[in-house]
């Protein structure tokens, strides 16, 4: 994993969710219909999973166009001037649809993570683990404001949406997956990477998606540390003992 992201903090929140769980080869867990524990683990490893693909795109889109003459694609500074690449506006495109899309998947599947976390705690409250389709992040919220709502990753989780940065995360992340592709643009003579319907298109620089990956890792800390403090409460709180996930 990528050194920015807080593997520790992760790692204990997965062992003390998990704890409420039994273990992933029990009877209770391999013939659970609805595979509670496969999804809380699968979910908990996707978020890693999104988030080095991130890193990763980011790194190929800065390398792609700003890497040291023969590192970089043959083409990229005729490019940035203004000279046609069909190819490489591809792989540009590519590199930014995939960070985007994957950036807005880090955080839905925490937070899916943390629906099923819920219902091992209080499954009454959380029931749509019988349909795992009906979850996302608003429906994970509102179920924990329902009932932790003391809780500091309850408010944690509702101030996150209501972030400019996962706002326009989550507006870029919709157009490209549902409707368009960007497109290089000047305007005021500056370079960038212009999508219809968005107010603020994406400036060409050497750490154009590095910065929105700092805005991602910043958010997503915040989250896990609360993630962690909770799942360790809920912990302390009712005698459980740590059991390593099967991650």
């Amino acid at each position: 994993m990528p050194q920015s992201f807080p593997m520790a903090e992760f790692r204990a929140f997965g062992i003390a969710a998990s704890s409420f769980m039994g273990s992933l080869i029990s009877d209770e867990n391999l013939f659970d219909p609805q595979e509670k524990r496969r999804n809380f683990d699968w979910a908990w490893q996707a978020v890693r999973y999104r988030y080095r693909t991130c890193v990763e795109r980011a790194d190929e889109f800065t390398g792609l166009l700003f890497a040291p003459s023969g590192i970089a694609w043959p083409n990229s500074s005729a490019w940035l001037a203004g000279g046609g690449d069909e190819e490489l506006a591809y792989k540009l495109e590519q590199a930014i649809y995939v960070f985007f899309v994957a950036g807005l998947s880090v955080f839905e599947s925490l937070g899916f993570s943390l629906y099923f976390f819920g219902n091992a705690l209080q499954p009454g409250d959380f029931p749509h683990v019988a349909a795992p389709r009906k979850i996302n992040l608003a429906v994970t919220i509102d179920a924990f404001e329902a009932t932790f709502s003391s809780a500091a990753i309850t408010s944690c989780l509702a101030d996150l949406v209501q972030k400019p940065e996962f706002i326009r995360l989550d507006k870029i992340r919709n157009v490209l997956a549902h409707r368009l592709s960007g497109r290089r643009s000047i305007r005021q003579e500056t370079w960038s990477w212009h999508i219809p319907d968005l107010p603020d298109a994406l400036e060409f620089s050497t750490d154009m998606l590095h910065r929105l990956m700092d805005e991602i890792t910043g958010m997503l800390t915040t989250l896990i540390a609360a993630a962690r403090e909770f799942a360790e409460s809920q912990q302390s709180a009712t005698g459980k003992e740590a059991m390593n996930p099967a991650h």
